[in-house]
């Protein structure tokens, strides 16, 4: 059986155009899933059925969330944002976490998932942490190849599904988690202290990187052991059924 993993779609109201990059329906497909695209949804009553359709879900990466969903007002430094997007992944992170589907956050996807249950990111790392020498975690490299050295917990789940305590990874970011939610966990950390990572504590699959995996994993297969990890949970939540 391969269950239905809904992964989100990127929005370009500018350019009226719903968008994806295929690697995260790639590295789904060679995880033992069927990948399932949900579109941007303004109507509540859509985004619960798409919810309901998939298995898991998958936070996919994009742009900025529009700090009025963690109560701040935006700095300059802040993006371009799509209301439509961020309502409905927001809808889609907190229903997952509360009904206990699993869900996996990647990069903009972690950040979405913290928020929506109740943490809070800094909207630009940049220019709001000071007094530390924040690393350059937006490279000129191929999105493939690992940029800076993430540590990982060794007593979290993102160590049992990776396997390793350190690791190189890639990275596109100017905003990172800030103020964990409630019940969330970080589990890795750039040498900066910038979050890479963080997972529910306690039963259930809630995980997020900061990183992209999709990127990575044809060229280090580690990689895809969160991808797998997350066909594993959503197989396990069917079976309990």
């Amino acid at each position: 059986m391969k269950p239905y993993i809904g992964i989100t779609c990127g929005h370009d109201w500018d350019k009226n155009m719903i968008y994806i990059n295929e690697n995260y329906c790639r590295a789904v497909e060679a995880a033992g899933g069927s990948p399932v695209l949900i579109p941007p949804l303004d109507d509540e009553v859509l985004i619960d059925r798409m919810f309901d359709i998939a298995d898991g879900i998958l936070i996919a990466g994009g742009p900025d969330v529009d700090p009025v969903f963690f109560g701040e007002e935006p700095r300059p430094q802040n993006g371009k944002i799509s209301p439509i997007r961020d309502k409905t992944e927001l809808r889609l992170a907190y229903k997952a976490v509360s009904e206990n589907k699993p869900i996996f956050g990647i990069c903009r996807g972690m950040q979405v998932l913290n928020i929506a249950c109740g943490g809070s990111i800094y909207q630009d790392i940049f220019s709001q942490i000071k007094n530390v020498d924040v690393l350059k975690h937006t490279q000129n490299a191929p999105d493939w190849y690992g940029t800076h050295t993430v540590k990982i917990n060794k007593n979290s789940r993102l160590f049992k599904i990776l396997g390793v305590h350190e690791l190189r990874v890639n990275s596109f970011h100017h905003q990172a988690v800030k103020t964990l939610a409630k019940g969330f966990a970080a589990n890795a950390y750039s040498s900066d202290g910038i979050i890479e990572g963080i997972e529910k504590t306690g039963d259930g699959f809630a995980v997020g990187v900061q990183w992209h995996p999709e990127e990575m994993w044809e060229k280090e297969p580690r990689f895809l052991n969160l991808f797998e990890a997350l066909v594993k949970a959503t197989l396990g939540k069917i079976k309990e059924k």
